[in-house]
């Protein structure tokens, strides 16, 4: 079956605004009825009010702008009500004026376009499916241990440094030393990353990233560019020939890695999940379909009241919120949002039909970070979407992530630990279990090799558990060279077993000091399975803990469960 296009899409969504005229023009009709016998019920005012804000936003987003101008025109005869202007009498007569104009317009509109949009209605920024997907990308790496990247550089040099700096990433590099060697590496595989010096033997680098972004696939790659000319305008040319990022002379290499990484983790991160806080169904559906079109989850909030709840079990990435709602308005939603810590860096874009200066600065004053109007164009909202969420994904990176590692903090590992056990509470979903790890005899590694030697024992750790553990699972720097692992649906054996394979593959790495010299290193761990028992998070983490303790007190190098440690204490039973 061929995939639908943004046009059918449209056509549909269209057709379906349409047809809900009728019950749009009935919901008006009894509001004005009602403030026709309560000339002063606020409330009804408040309803009427948005009512025609809800049609105003909704028929400039179909592009049926009759329906939109006699909207507005309501919307604002309820301001100059609510604010004293008029009296309630003299509005009724206008209101009723208006809401036979709107019926007559949703007629005429329907006929003219016999389901199908108006004449003349253009798709802002065209069909969806010729936009960028979002900048999270959707290329799964599943059980694959290494990135590949394509370093295209006449210096080999480059790709040996490159392998060098980001050795605790697992990368594999396939050299290039020119855009012909470059075109060749694609044809056999397109990679996760690619680097490209812009001063090449047979061209430009810029042509080279234009030849990967053609093809297919080619937009999910994430590519930095280096020029060590230092020219800004070969800088633009590459962004615009599709670059990520950009670094001139003098290259500081081990930023030009990190922000490779950076990218590369960017490329597995699971599905941006978007809350779209909206009471008006077509509006709704308009943005919905928009986001999901380019790979978005989306979930739609339709009443303020069912707020807090979506908020707490969705868990969004971004939200979408309206103004104009009823029981409460997006500036209260808003605020409310901004009271809780764990939501400092969910970015919040109001999307409504509100045109005044005042609307932004309470936007500004509630917590938003932006202000789109209806009709948005589908490339601002995708490219707004998608330039809000990275950030945002950047900033939560450096709040909850080690610098070294880049495994967890303490902090945001005990929240993960914490929702784990709540969620085992709510839902008996299988067993899960704890490790706590700690690199044996690291003192000594530090003493004997030097503090930076010590630190790539420790990012080689973090880059073994990350290669062979899934990502569902939970990984972090607990504090100092100790780690914590938590294993969702394995038991305390099933655990034991995984950890004693990485104990033997981590044991049989090789670690280079500066001088040259090559050691190796091992860890001890101890596993605990949640039990019914632990009633709080620190019951499990002292069980994990002493299992450790056991580890490290009868010999290091090895893995113990918290039951093999229990029994190991236990008197021996008289023969």
């Amino acid at each position: 079956m061929p995939m639908r296009s943004w046009e059918d899409e449209l056509q549909e969504l269209t057709a379906e605004f349409l047809a809900g005229g009728p019950a749009r023009v009935s919901a008006l009709q009894a509001a004005t009825d009602r403030l026709a016998a309560l000339p002063h019920d606020l409330p009804a005012l408040a309803e009427l009010r948005r009512l025609f804000h809800s049609l105003a936003g909704a028929g400039a987003t179909y592009g049926v702008e009759r329906l939109s101008t006699l909207a507005r025109e309501g919307e604002a005869l309820c301001l100059e009500v609510a604010e004293g202007e008029t009296r309630p009498p003299q509005a009724i007569d206008e209101w009723r004026r208006l809401v036979r104009e709107i019926a007559a317009a949703f007629v005429e509109a329907a006929s003219r376009t016999g389901g199908a949009p108006a004449p003349g209605f253009a798709t802002p920024g065209g069909p969806v499916t010729a936009l960028v997907s979002p900048a999270d990308g959707r290329k799964a790496h599943g059980s694959r241990p290494f990135f590949d990247i394509v370093v295209v550089d006449p210096d080999e040099t480059v790709g040996r440094r490159v392998a060098r700096l980001m050795a605790h990433d697992g990368v594999r590099i396939r050299n290039a030393a020119s855009a012909a060697e470059a075109r060749r590496a694609f044809d056999e595989a397109i990679p996760d990353g690619v680097l490209v010096d812009l001063q090449l033997p047979d061209g430009p680098g810029y042509g080279v990233i234009e030849d990967l972004r053609s093809r297919p696939g080619g937009d999910e790659p994430a590519v930095v560019i280096v020029s060590l000319t230092g020219d800004f305008l070969d800088q633009a040319e590459a962004i615009h020939a599709g670059a990520d990022a950009c670094f001139d002379t003098p290259v500081d290499w081990d930023e030009v890695a990190h922000k490779l990484s950076h990218l590369l983790e960017r490329s597995v991160a699971d599905v941006p999940r978007v809350l779209i806080v909206e009471d008006d169904p077509a509006n709704a559906v308009y943005a919905r379909t928009i986001l999901e079109a380019v790979g978005y989850e989306v979930r739609v909030c339709d009443r303020p009241r069912h707020f807090n709840e979506t908020l707490a079990t969705f868990r969004p990435d971004l939200i979408l919120m309206d103004i104009v709602l009823p029981e409460f308005n997006g500036f209260d939603l808003t605020r409310f949002v901004r009271q809780d810590n764990q939501y400092a860096t969910l970015p919040i874009i109001f999307l409504t039909s509100e045109t005044e200066v005042q609307a932004r600065i309470q936007t500004v004053k509630a917590g938003g970070d932006d202000f789109l109007l209806k009709p948005v164009n589908p490339s601002l909202l995708i490219a707004n979407v998608a330039a809000r969420l990275e950030r945002a994904r950047f900033l939560k990176t450096l709040l909850n992530r080690d610098g070294l590692t880049r495994l967890l903090t303490h902090t945001s590992f005990m929240e993960q630990a914490q929702a784990l056990m709540a969620q085992k509470r709510r839902h008996d979903t299988g067993p899960a279990s704890l490790v706590m790890l700690d690199i044996d005899h690291f003192k000594t590694v530090n003493d004997t090799y030097g503090h930076q030697a010590g630190d790539r024992v420790l990012q080689t750790l973090s880059t073994t558990l990350r290669r062979h553990l899934r990502r569902s699972d939970v990984l972090g720097r607990y504090g100092g060279e100790e780690f914590g692992i938590l294993l969702d649906t394995l038991s305390e054996n099933e655990a034991a077993r995984l950890m004693l394979r990485l104990l033997d593959e981590f044991g049989r790495t090789d670690h280079r000091a500066p001088d040259g010299t090559t050691f190796r290193a091992t860890f001890s761990a101890g596993v605990a399975e949640l039990l019914p028992s632990y009633t709080d998070l620190e019951r499990w983490i002292q069980a994990a803990d002493a299992a450790l303790y056991g580890a490290k007190r009868t010999g290091r190098n090895r893995v113990l469960t918290s039951q093999d440690w229990v029994c190991s204490l236990r008197p021996a039973t008289p023969a």
